[in-house]
């Protein structure tokens, strides 16, 4: 599937993800941002679903259990809700902005949005509190918190694609689409593509070992044992 710009989005800065503060004049604040659960971005605007963009987040809600799930979580600590002009971003408290024009354009890229939805969920928000509790951090320490963060969202997205028997592929391919260049907050995305992909192929091994030690435990935890639970 060719990979375009979504409207609004800004994906030349981070194409998913917790958006942190950056600018000489706010990077200090980062650690006191807790009452800004976007790290220094506002929430998108919220849209009421229509019929074809509420399908297709009831389809992700499905995974959206079952990712919690492997993240160690409950699926309550997770939540899905269409927004204006982003891709997707999570806020502290587990609320998963979805963009409509990503939804929409998207549609039939199902691994795409499960990998996508996947790496909000990987960033655990309920770990945030840990960043804001120690000193401030240096601009370069932000930066390298930014991509510590980054990877264990990436790491997490590529794992469950594998444990999904999904593919990481078009995930990856969405990642270097999407780049627009170098960005001291992110590995640049050949990297982040090779941590999803050995994530990937761990997760893969995982549903080996789990189908072939407990393969009624299998059966009943996969993804599949959700579809019609809504």
């Amino acid at each position: 599937m060719a990979v375009g710009r979504i409207p609004g989005g800004g994906v030349g800065r981070n194409p998913f993800g917790v958006e942190w503060v950056s600018g000489e004049n706010r990077v200090n604040e980062t650690l006191d941002a807790a009452q800004d659960p976007l790290f220094g971005r506002r929430r998108p605007d919220l849209l009421e679903p229509d019929p074809e963009s509420a399908s297709l987040l009831a389809r992700l809600h499905l995974y959206r259990r079952r990712l919690a799930r492997l993240a160690g979580d409950a699926e309550s600590d997770y939540d899905l809700t269409l927004a204006r002009g982003t891709i997707a971003m999570i806020d502290a408290q587990g609320l998963i902005y979805i963009g409509r024009e990503f939804l929409l354009a998207y549609a039939d890229a199902l691994d795409v949005q499960v990998g996508v939805i996947a790496h909000e969920i990987g960033h655990r928000p309920r770990r945030w509190q840990a960043y804001r509790s120690g000193r401030k951090l240096t601009p370069s320490e932000l930066h390298d918190l930014c991509r510590l963060e980054e990877t264990r969202a990436d790491y997490f997205a590529g794992y469950a694609l594998g444990h999904l028997r999904m593919d990481c592929q078009p995930l990856c391919a969405f990642l270097e689409a999407v780049e627009d260049g170098p960005h001291p907050e992110y590995f640049p995305a050949a990297l982040r593509a090779q941590t999803i992909r050995e994530a990937y192929a761990a997760g893969q091994r995982r549903l080996a070992n789990v189908k072939k030690f407990f393969p009624e435990f299998a059966r009943q935890a996969s993804a599949f044992g959700d579809f019609g639970t809504l």
